[in-house]
């Protein structure tokens, strides 16, 4: 019987030694699933000590630990597919919003000669005045506008693409800042925020999406609005 049980314990550690190694491949990239547990379990069975054999409890427990790993499996499976689908159906439609108008949060304009430029700001309160600085790629201010009173809340402002001696500027990007006031001079705290026309649109690792717009290059995320 020594030699029964000792024989058993052997089979046992070496069944063991199996499941550790499959852990081991596991770590090291190689799926650890449940054909894994269920040759484990049975090695367990086959080995086990027929004068004491395994306790009904501990059976049925591993049984469920079982069915546990292969519904966590499956639920896994699911959510890959689900978020791969999910992916992929907001890569088709993020795509499908090249060519149209995006607005993000920017001091920057685009400009086409002959054609004038569109800048937004948030307002936080009632200004009597705002005023319109434009400077060019090299920092020279080309022209300077007293735009008149504006609304608390978004406003939405337009650069006419001539500078302070009504040429029309080249091609170009530009910077427009905008300065709000009340009517005692103070200044209105406001958030500016840039128009152009998407050109292309990048997905990194994540398949997170990023917007390419005139010189801009802006997360979808930061994206107010997108228009026609």
């Amino acid at each position: 019987m020594t030699t029964t049980v000792s024989s058993t314990l052997s089979d046992i550690q070496t069944a063991g030694e199996k499941a550790k190694n499959d852990e081991v491949s596991a770590k090291n990239g190689n799926k650890l699933d449940k054909n894994a547990f269920l040759r484990l379990l049975t090695e367990q069975m086959s080995h086990q000590d027929p004068t004491q054999p395994m306790d009904n409890t501990a059976f049925v427990a591993q049984l469920a630990q079982f069915s546990s790993l292969e519904a966590q499996n499956n639920t896994n499976d699911t959510l890959g597919k689900l978020l791969t689908a999910q992916n992929t159906s907001l890569q088709n439609s993020t795509v499908g919003m090249v060519g149209r108008n995006a607005v993000f949060p920017s001091n920057d304009v685009s400009l086409e000669a002959g054609s004038s430029a569109k800048m937004s700001a948030v307002l936080s309160d009632l200004a009597a005045n705002v005023s319109m600085v434009v400077t060019d790629a090299n920092g020279d201010t080309v022209r300077m506008e007293q735009l008149g009173p504006a609304a608390a809340g978004k406003n939405t402002f337009t650069w006419d693409g001539k500078n302070n001696d009504g040429d029309e500027m080249p091609s170009g990007s530009y910077s427009i800042s905008l300065v709000a006031q009340d009517t005692e001079g103070k200044l209105v705290p406001l958030t500016q925020f840039g128009h152009a026309r998407i050109t292309s649109v990048s997905f990194d690792s994540a398949g997170e999406a990023t917007i390419h717009a005139g010189t801009a290059s802006v997360p979808l995320s930061e994206v107010s609005e997108i228009s026609e």
